[in-house]
């Protein structure tokens, strides 16, 4: 009994050393390339929580509107002031690489977050996020899962950030199912930053489209297709749903049966392990790894349970 005592004691002096130590004065940034979306809920909360367990102060900084010209300039900035570590979401590999590169330089350890460099080589120490083509896959496979699908069926693969890495490599999973089973399909673009623009686009396209059966997304521009059709006087099921996020609008299309399905990548995890990395390497100087969060598929059996987290921050 004494040996067990002892030893959470020491267990207790140990994690008591590691989250009131020298810790207190590190400050990271987490810099995005558009700030003003839902999306970024429970990133900020992983990431503030981390930083109230471990003692460190986390700024999240980033356009409101999509410029990888304006992540660039809040880069250069968290890099000028002198941040501890810096978390950066890597919406343009051509035009983040050098800034990643020149904040290591000057030993401000970078990890990329939600968005990796999947195509050149960069400086960052480790990525946290999903595998996007994988995620893209699973999208495809589980939206024509159980499905009679006509000989003259037309998709459409919708993005919101053309350009954005993470949702190109998203868009080319899904038409990767698309092309195996013979279905013709085009990408369309439809903003992530104006609900009823998307939605009139969406009318509009669904009204010009009569062979439309599937409508995929990278991300939740799916939500506005759904609330496109209701607006048509459409039944829920007529075309076929699904794209990636959890957000109040996508939520609702899910549970009203509009959206089959949509899959969870947990940005909780890419907030609070960003942070933890940047800590332990400057506390211990523990080199950080890469963490998948996952590809996790929501649908309507399911959403009641995830949205009470999503409205907590957690998902």
């Amino acid at each position: 009994m004494y040996k067990k005592t002892v030893t959470l004691f020491v267990v207790f002096v140990m994690l008591l050393a590691v989250f009131t130590g020298s810790a207190l004065a590190y400050k990271f940034a987490l810099v995005v390339h558009v700030a003003g979306t839902p999306f970024w809920i429970p990133v900020i909360k992983g990431a503030e929580e981390a930083g109230k367990l471990l003692g460190v102060e986390v700024q999240f900084m980033g356009p409101e509107e999509f410029s990888v010209g304006r992540q660039v300039d809040y880069l250069e900035s968290a890099i000028a002031q002198g941040f501890d570590g810096i978390g950066v979401a890597i919406s343009d590999a051509e035009a983040l690489d050098g800034p990643i590169a020149r904040a290591m330089e000057r030993g401000i350890p970078v990890v990329a977050f939600n968005i990796d460099d999947p195509y050149t080589p960069n400086e960052r120490m480790a990525f946290v996020g999903q595998s996007f083509t994988i995620a893209g896959h699973v999208l495809g496979e589980e939206l024509l899962r159980g499905e009679e699908i006509p000989a003259n069926a037309e998709a459409v693969v919708l993005i919101g950030e053309p350009g954005n890495a993470a949702l190109e490599e998203r868009c080319d999973g899904i038409e990767d199912i698309l092309d195996e089973r013979g279905i013709t399909h085009e990408r369309f673009s439809a903003p992530l930053a104006d609900p009823s623009t998307a939605v009139d686009m969406m009318k509009s396209y669904i009204r010009s489209h009569p062979n439309l059966k599937i409508i995929a997304a990278s991300e939740f521009a799916t939500a506005f297709a759904g609330m496109a059709m209701k607006e048509l006087g459409m039944e829920p099921g007529e075309l076929l749903l699904a794209g990636f996020d959890l957000t109040p609008d996508h939520n609702q299309m899910i549970k009203e049966g509009y959206v089959k399905f949509t899959i969870d990548q947990q940005p909780y995890l890419q907030g609070f392990q960003t942070v933890m990395l940047l800590y332990l390497y400057k506390e211990f100087g523990l080199s950080p790894t890469d963490i998948n969060t996952g590809v996790a598929v929501v649908g309507k059996d399911d959403i009641d349970q995830v949205v009470e987290l999503a409205e907590a921050g957690y998902r």
